[in-house]
């Protein structure tokens, strides 16, 4: 009887232990807002961070763009994206937007985020922005009380524009006597850094014509200890100019662990 007790005291012990490390653990998991409408949120182009343009002459006439870069953050303020647009072309190539669309390119096939209707949309070509075309856009967790965060995981998901690619092929390529259109042997891969790119950690958004429809989980335990996460994507569909499927797709659920 008394052994029997001192085992029960003992389990209590070890499930209070465990219990407390559990409640210890704080985590910090992105909140976007709510549209009525839907929109995709490229910031306050009103009052960028930076701005630069390009022109080229056509015909005895200058044409003239201007791109924007902005800063979007969500609502818990903790998470800092930055953006990148133009008067022309709108959504850049490499940037980062709040959306709830249900149609159109930058939609994901989900037509939905995780738990409501926003969710991010990812322009990752790889290049670099700025008026000195030296910023490699990122999200970053901004931290007012020196508090260390590593990742735990996020979802992601394909964007139309790279699904349509992927499963349909583009008419633009066909009529060069191109194929974008995936077969068993391509693949669509994204890869997560941390901030200052020393860890990686791999993940498909199509392998072969298995090509991802829904959100999925991705861990990045691996990442550690770091204060913002990078992305870059590659296709197996390349011509000589580089990758014809379109580098885009859509994450949610960003979950941080404060350390």
């Amino acid at each position: 009887m008394k052994k029997l007790s001192l085992l029960m005291l003992l389990s209590v012990f070890v499930f209070w232990g465990c219990s407390n490390d559990d409640d210890e653990e704080v985590r910090h998991i992105l909140s976007l807002p709510d549209y009525e409408a839907e929109t995709i949120d490229l910031g306050d182009t009103q009052h960028p961070v930076d701005t630069w343009s390009t022109s080229y002459d056509y015909e005895g006439q200058t044409y003239t763009t201007n791109y924007f870069h902005t800063l979007l953050t969500d609502k818990s303020n903790i998470f800092e994206f930055d953006c990148t647009s133009s008067d022309i072309y709108g959504f850049g190539s490499d940037a980062f937007a709040f959306t709830n669309c249900t149609s159109g390119n930058y939609s994901a096939v989900t037509k939905k985020g995780v738990n409501n209707n926003t969710y991010v949309v990812v322009g990752a070509s790889g290049y670099k922005v700025g008026s000195n075309s030296d910023t490699e856009v990122s999200i970053r967790f901004k931290n007012s009380n020196n508090t260390n965060y590593s990742v735990k995981g996020l979802f992601i998901t394909n964007s139309a524009y790279a699904y349509t690619s992927m499963t349909e092929g583009t008419p633009l390529y066909h009529n060069q006597g191109k194929e974008d259109k995936f077969d068993t042997t391509d693949s669509f891969k994204l890869t997560i850094y941390n901030l200052d790119k020393t860890m990686h950690v791999d993940c498909y958004l199509a392998e072969g014509t298995n090509i991802l429809t829904e959100w999925k989980w991705i861990n990045l335990s691996a990442l550690g200890e770091t204060k913002g996460l990078k992305f870059a994507l590659t296709s197996t569909k390349e011509d000589e100019y580089g990758m014809m499927t379109p580098a885009y797709f859509c994450l949610d659920g960003i979950t941080l662990i404060e350390k």
